[in-house]
């Protein structure tokens, strides 16, 4: 077994995956952190602009 050739192998699997994975996180409902946050600091400002109304 060559070392060098399964991590060649690795890489390659990774590069099929992640997409894969990426749209199973879009699709299912997972969101990343920086997408909440910034969610979440829209959210509070239409809030203080509705109680300023």
């Amino acid at each position: 077994m060559n070392p060098f050739s399964m991590m060649k192998d690795v890489k390659n699997m990774e590069k099929m995956m992640k997409p894969a994975l990426e749209k199973f996180m879009r699709e299912s409902g997972f969101v990343k952190k920086e997408e909440l946050d910034a969610l979440k600091r829209r959210v509070d400002e239409l809030e203080t602009k509705v109680k300023k109304l």
